[in-house]
């Protein structure tokens, strides 16, 4: 089993990001935490994702637009005869960012594009109009990344 170390090459951060299924986005709400699992498309140092306009998720991020995430692939847990022994096998990616609320119709499309490509839907895309406009599309602009692996 190989010892955790950080991942420095930007490229193995991104496959990361590209491979994970679900992301970990934490929120501060006057100094309280919370974090909730969501879906998610990266592309060009910027995450997507969408939700309904109202939750405590949309109330947070309107007071408080800085966010960090995580995301996490090939997750396993080693187990040894000697429970002292367990170890995790993981690649993992922190990030820290600002999350923005777009507005503007093609920019939610987009989103909504990229969002839908991250779990394997390719084109063409068809949004019904009312969908979108009824849809809170938020993108989050990335300020800094690490990357960790264990066991590789």
């Amino acid at each position: 089993m190989g010892t955790q170390k950080i991942i420095h090459d930007p490229q193995k951060i991104e496959e990361i990001l590209l491979k994970a299924k679900f992301l970990r986005l934490a929120l501060s709400d006057a100094g309280i935490p919370y974090i909730v699992p969501i879906a998610f498309g990266y592309k060009e140092n910027t995450i997507y994702f969408h939700s309904s306009q109202k939750g405590k998720k949309i109330d947070i991020l309107k007071k408080n637009p800085r966010v960090c995430f995580e995301v996490d692939i090939e997750t396993e847990v080693i187990t040894a005869d000697d429970p002292c022994k367990y170890n995790v096998r993981y690649r993992s990616v922190i990030g820290h960012g600002q999350a923005k609320f777009l507005e503007d119709y093609d920019e939610k499309v987009e989103g909504l594009i990229v969002l839908s490509e991250h779990y394997g839907k390719k084109e063409p895309f068809e949004f019904e109009d009312w969908k979108v406009n009824r849809l809170c599309v938020i993108k989050i602009e990335i300020e800094r990344m690490t990357g960790k692996e264990n066991g590789f």
